[in-house]
């Protein structure tokens, strides 16, 4: 059976019980891209957390005050938690159709407030336009954040130009928490450092993790299946706004399995290419749907289809779990685009018209291909 993310190999699920725990800068080291990259490095459990702590950064180094935080309309609201708990209500500009941020609006909203802190996001690991986004927080004045939390890692177009840049690798590799903050600004690591160190970590939640992900290679794929079915949610259906789990730490399981990230990493951008190459191959021609093309050094997130409406989309969407394909609808949108759907209509079109399928290194290519080729 198909899973949403990569499942662990026994050596892996071993690795805590056979190796030290990495620190910070060692377990950081294949994220710093080929020369080492600069400045320092932090570990969280998720990458919501890191956003708030360079929020409670820059109000140290501005005596107290919030910042004007902009986001991309199109971000999931529950990762926004952290921010609205600490009464920081992030500004959410518009993106195009195309994920990329719309400049003229962007521009409109300087004038009247320029941002403090400004996030772009790499969607489904597709690099942004980080250089222009550069230029404007030169403007502006403003910290530029890259949320590179669908990348890999470091690639052409992602984590060159940010003062901080987060990446989580809980996201993309088979462990069960962990998030990495790299930090460009030598003033103030100390507040980064102590968020990412006081919270710490719930040994409960990982052992569920290790639990779930056991049973999952281990049961009959015909249960699995029928626990799968029951659980499918509808396409347009976003999941309850709820409080994060409140450790920030990253988790000892988490840092001892990634110690060998070095040498997975590879393999699993050579898997994750090769999946999405597949389903690219397997879903053409598909009627009402084209799929979000990536750049050809890009590490696919997720094999991306657009579909012409919503009623394409749910349709798709249903007939992929009825064939064995867990795929998946953007978790959410903040409130403030569904208040104005005038000036956020491409995130509200993009969340209603997009069908994600797995690519992960665990995915069985062949096995993707059979349950596509069901909706043929």
């Amino acid at each position: 059976m198909i899973t949403t993310t990569p499942l662990p190999t026994w050596k892996e699920l071993a690795a805590p019980f056979a190796r030290p725990a990495l620190d910070d800068e060692p377990s950081a080291a294949p994220w710093r891209g080929k020369d080492g990259g600069e400045g320092q490095a932090f570990w969280f459990s998720r990458s919501a957390w890191a956003m708030k702590a360079i929020v409670r950064w820059w109000s140290s180094l501005h005596e107290g005050r919030k910042p004007v935080l902009w986001l991309p309309d199109y971000f999931c609201n529950q990762s926004t938690y952290p921010l609205r708990e600490i009464n920081v209500t992030p500004v959410f500009y518009p993106i195009d159709m195309d994920l990329r941020p719309d400049r003229e609006a962007r521009r409109a909203m300087a004038a009247l407030a320029a941002p403090d802190l400004f996030v772009i996001v790499h969607y489904f690991g597709i690099p942004a336009d980080a250089a222009a986004a550069r230029s404007f927080c030169d403007e502006t004045g403003a910290y530029l954040i890259e949320d590179a939390a669908h990348a890999l890692g470091p690639a052409p177009g992602i984590g060159e130009q940010g003062d901080f840049i987060f990446y989580s690798p809980h996201k993309i590799l088979a462990v069960p928490d962990g998030a990495l903050l790299l930090m460009r600004p030598k003033d103030g690591a100390g507040i980064i450092r102590e968020a990412a160190n006081g919270g710490g970590y719930s040994k409960a939640l990982t052992g569920a993790w290790i639990i779930r992900r056991t049973l999952q290679k281990i049961l009959p794929e015909p249960l699995l299946a029928r626990r799968a079915r029951r659980q499918k949610p509808a396409f347009a259906d976003d999941p309850p706004y709820k409080p994060l789990p409140p450790e920030t730490r990253i988790s000892s399981t988490a840092r001892a399995m990634l110690a060998d990230a070095a040498e997975i990493m590879p393999a699993a951008a050579k898997a994750r290419r090769r999946n999405w190459l597949a389903l690219r191959q397997a879903l053409n021609g598909l009627k009402g749907c084209r799929p979000l093309e990536i750049a050809d050094q890009a590490t696919p997130y997720r094999f991306v289809l657009r579909c012409d409406d919503e009623a394409t989309a749910a349709a798709l969407f249903d007939s992929l779990h009825a064939g064995g394909c867990p795929a998946e609808s953007w978790p959410d949108l903040p409130p403030e685009a569904w208040a104005e759907p005038g000036r956020h209509q491409a995130a509200i079109r993009l969340r209603r018209t997009l069908v994600l399928l797995p690519v992960h290194q665990t995915a069985g290519m062949n096995e993707l291909i059979a349950c596509c080729e069901k909706i043929l």
